[in-house]
């Protein structure tokens, strides 16, 4: 059996031969594994994104993991190193709108002060792309070059751009986004539904490139009350898995952090699978299979802190027990409770896969 049909088979809740292994590899880790200079080729990678599509799919080459994620490209960015900090500069004034994240995904903070409300206007802004146009458009060519380098056999996951609340939050921050949640919901409802068109759109494109499965995901999730996430976040989900299921795509959920509250409202989303499982968040494994393993595969949970800064031992143990509370009846991935951290040892994800080739059955 290979990838492709390994991944397949335990993201819409089958027993494949073994558990798949399948850990949320970003850019910030596959530089550092590949021995790059870390500030340097992450400030270059804004720079000149074309020039690393392929950092992610050569990593997970190298683990030997059964699939890795590809993004649409994002356009190039000018940034200049202003004492320690690199910033994102805005052509016409030479002023910084953004810093360099070296801490997390390697991506652009807005800066506080760049920061404002969104409105109407904003909304009536984006436009929503035509299929065709975007079917050979550069921001897909990452995605191209993945299926065509590497489709034939590892499980490609295509990721559209996010939708929901967490969107407000990159412009406006959390706490003008927490503000609007309470006194402009009809305003959140419609922002989502626009750029939850947008994303159908993109994913639809991806889906005629050939990927074989879909990352959605919401960060700011674990802050919403159910009846909040219900309103806000559910009907959206649904509407992208209803456009996206004809096409025969696995469809995956990334709620990171503690999500228990929110587990029953997941449940009615319809998407195959959710992840990432985030134990150190406070999202225990077993708990979430006792819950939902009846109806949609499970993905992820080995702690970020052990990853980053465990013992390789620890890091087997950790595989280990994910794979007793989460593998039984099948329907179950191996994947790092969120991130893969930047840190991580290169031999700890080898043991990963070490331990699911050798020991992830799926029991009765």
């Amino acid at each position: 059996m290979d990838a492709k049909q390994r991944c397949r088979i335990a993201m819409t809740g089958g027993r494949p031969d073994r558990v798949p292994v399948l850990p949320q590899i970003c850019p910030p880790h596959a530089i550092r594994a590949a021995g790059l200079p870390y500030r340097d080729t992450i400030v270059d990678r804004l720079r000149h994104p074309e020039k690393y599509d392929r950092l992610v799919a050569d990593c997970a080459v190298n683990y030997g993991v059964d699939g890795f994620r590809v993004w649409m490209g994002s356009n190039a960015q000018l940034i200049e190193w202003r004492e320690n900090a690199a910033y994102a500069i805005e052509p016409a004034t030479g002023r910084p709108t953004g810093i360099v994240d070296f801490e997390g995904g390697g991506g652009v903070l807005t800066l506080p002060e760049k920061r404002r409300r969104l409105g109407n206007a904003d909304i009536d802004a984006l436009e929503i792309p035509a299929l065709e146009a975007l079917q050979d458009s550069e921001p897909l060519r990452p995605v191209r070059a993945a299926v065509e380098t590497y489709g034939a056999r590892l499980c490609i996951v295509g990721v559209p751009p996010t939708f929901t609340v967490e969107t407000l939050c990159h412009t406006q921050g959390m706490e003008a986004t927490l503000m609007d949640i309470v006194e402009r919901p009809e305003f959140v409802r419609r922002w989502t539904e626009r750029k939850a068109e947008i994303s159908i759109r993109q994913a639809q494109a991806m889906a005629r490139l050939g990927v074989d499965a879909f990352y959605i995901g919401e960060t700011f999730g674990q802050f919403l009350s159910p009846e909040d996430f219900r309103a806000l976040c559910l009907p959206y989900f649904q509407e992208f898995v209803s456009a996206l299921r004809p096409t025969g795509k696995s469809i995956y959920l990334h709620m990171c952090g503690r999500i228990t509250h929110l587990l029953d409202a997941i449940a009615e989303t319809g998407v195959d699978c959710i992840e990432p499982l985030d134990e150190l968040g406070g999202t225990r494994v077993r708990e979430v299979k006792e819950r939902l393993g009846g109806h949609m595969a499970l993905m992820g949970g080995v702690r970020t802190d052990i990853l980053a800064h465990g013992s390789l031992a620890e890091v087997e143990g950790d595989c280990r027990r994910c794979l007793r509370e989460a593998a039984a009846g099948g329907g179950y991935i191996l994947a790092a409770g969120d991130m893969l951290p930047t840190e991580t040892d290169p031999a700890k994800v080898r043991a990963m896969v070490r331990i699911a080739a050798e020991e992830g059955r799926y029991a009765e």
